[in-house]
This record gives structure tokens, sequence and C-alpha cells, in this order.
């Protein structure tokens, strides 16, 4: 028992616990910096739906099943890692980390994070499925316009699905296009328990919040489809991605259904259809910066961010000022994340 207690104290430096306290109102300060930037997109998530006249979801079933699995993934990993240091010894080097197992601190930062990763995308999707009702008027014509002007006359969209339908690419980049969901689960789990991360996990996970919260704001201003729903005619080699295709056509019925009877709405985990910026691609990109401790998989996951944003563009999704939006606005987030809660080495 004391060998356990002793590697929980090496999960904070080599310092031990002071007691749940402690962390809540010392070391632990980001959480709140955090919780502080989600509790106000709340607030106006739900002005936004009272002005509307319609309710704001929680689809808690769903909320449930998905933490659970994370805590499951991250603590299971933990428990193996412990597991083996326990068999194999020091040689290993995985006492630091299994230690986290036993941390109150990073037990409490963990619940912090899974709070206020869900919340924000709960209000996130809230207000995406209500663009049709905030705002009806679309940019697609503009933003169509501006991607040929900025390319000399080419439409990237447009050439990216015919040159990837020509070498055949089309099927490995509508499967890779899916990664983003399990990336998006396990960087900001390595931000909590990896020692070369952790000491970022304040900034990472306010700019994370923020990117979701900007990326709204935006789709609420200047709301656009997309090539696909744009000009559908120029896409017709999609049928060689179906996860794509099926996607849309899914997405799209529920854009038609919410904007013809708004008052049948019910929303929908990753629903809603928004064009500018590409989220895909802000995400990839916050993450391969965010990680540039850990140089290979910083590497890792700019490699992840140009196919995605190749993927973005062969599977019509977006335009490629969507995605260079979605790269800026991730760069913005990352700096002020570093504003709202610096990094700690502890």
């Amino acid at each position: 028992m004391s060998q356990g207690l002793d590697l929980a104290a090496g999960a904070s430096g080599g310092r031990s616990d002071a007691g749940f306290q402690s962390y809540v109102t010392g070391t632990s300060a980001w959480t709140w910096r955090v919780l502080g930037l989600v509790g106000v997109y709340v607030a106006v998530g739900y002005v936004v739906a009272l002005s509307l006249g319609l309710p704001l979801h929680w689809p808690m079933a769903h909320l449930i099943a998905q933490i659970q699995t994370v805590t499951v993934l991250a603590y299971g990993s933990l428990l193996l890692a412990y597991v083996i240091d326990r068999i194999a010894g020091p040689k290993l080097r995985l006492g630091d980390v299994a230690a986290r197992l036993l941390s109150v601190r990073v037990l409490f930062e963990f619940a912090a994070a899974m709070v206020a990763i869900h919340v924000t995308l709960v209000v996130f999707v809230n207000l995406k499925q209500y663009i049709p009702a905030l705002n009806p008027i679309l940019y697609d014509s503009p933003l169509w316009r501006l991607d040929a002007w900025m390319h000399f006359g080419v439409d990237p969209a447009v050439w990216a699905t015919n040159f990837a339908a020509e070498h055949g690419l089309l099927p490995f980049l509508d499967r890779a296009y899916l990664a983003f969901f399990p990336v998006q689960v396990l960087v900001p789990l390595l931000f909590l328990f990896s020692g070369r991360l952790r000491p970022l996990r304040g900034t990472f996970f306010a700019a994370y919040c923020l990117l979701w919260m900007l990326g709204s704001a935006i789709y609420i201003l200047w709301p656009a489809l997309g090539p696909v729903y744009y000009r559908p005619m120029r896409f017709l080699s999609l049928d060689l991605a179906p996860h794509a295709e099926h996607l849309q056509w899914t997405l799209i019925q529920d854009y038609v259904r919410f904007r013809s009877g708004p008052e049948h709405y019910a929303v929908k985990l990753y629903y809603g259809v928004a064009a500018l910026p590409s989220l895909h691609v802000g995400m990839f990109t916050l993450f391969a910066l965010a990680t540039w401790r850990w140089r290979g998989l910083s590497i890792l996951l700019w490699v992840g961010t140009a196919i995605t944003f190749a993927g973005s563009l062969a599977l019509g999704w977006h335009y490629a000022v969507d995605g260079y939006a979605g790269a800026l606005m991730a760069w913005g987030a990352w700096r002020a994340g570093r504003l709202l809660a610096p990094k700690t080495e502890s």
C-alpha cells in the first residue's frame, strides 16, 4: 500500500497529494477557468434558444454512454499500466504513468475535462442545428467564387474530387476522414495522462473549447452548406465514398426538416450542416500545434491535418477557404488558451 502511495506522489512531480481541497483551490486552477468559460457558453446557448422559442436539448443517455466509454478507455489503460509496472518493476519505466491511477488530482481534472468537453459539444451542436432559424441567408456563392479567385480560376473542391477519383484515392479519403472522431477522444486524454503534455493541459482544454465556440459563432454569422450541396452535379464520383455520401444525404434531410418545421426539432450529436470554418481541419491543426513537445506525435497529427484537408475538399464537404479559416482559428484559439490558462509544471 505504501508503495502505491509513493507512486501516486510521483505523478505530481515528487510531491505528496495534499488532499482534494488543495487541488480544487490551488494547482488545478485551470479547471475553474475552463469551466467558467464553458458556463458562459451555456448561458449564451440558453439565451439563443429562448429567443427562438426552441429547447436546448441535452441527450443525456448518449452523453452518459460516451463518458462511460472514455472513462473505461482512460482508466482501463492506466490500470493495465499499473499491473504491468507491479509485475515487471521499474525496468519499463511505467511507474510515473501508472501512478496517475491513484491520484485524486488527476481524477478531479479528468472529471472537469469531461464535463467541459461534453457540455461544450452539446451546446455547439444545438447552435449548429439552429442555424437555419438564426440566419437563413447562405453564402455558398461568394465562397465558391472566392475559392476560384484564390486558386487562379481553379475550383479546389472539384479538382480534388476529380483527382482523387482518377487515382483511386476517394475510398481512402472517405475512411481517413472518419479518423477525426477517435483522434478527438485520444488526444485530450494524452494531455491529462502523458507526462510530456500535462504541463499544457490547461492551455489545451481552454483552446479546445474556444475553438468549438468560435466555430459556432462563425457558422451563424456566415452560413454555408458546402460544395457538394451547392453544386451537386460536380461531385458525381462520390459513390466511391459511401460513408461521406450516406452522411451527406442524412444531414441535408435533417437540415431541410428543421428548416421546414423547427417545432419538431430534437438535437442529434454530430449533426448539422455548416461549411465555414472546417472544424475537422481546425481541430487537427490545434492538436498538432498543442503536441509540439512530443515531436513524433505532432508530426503524425500534421500529416493527419493535411489528409483531413484533402478529404474535406475531395469529399465535397468544404471549400478550401474553410480549411484555411479553421487552421487560422486553431492558431488563434491556442494563443488565447495560453493567456487564459498558462502552462503548469505540476
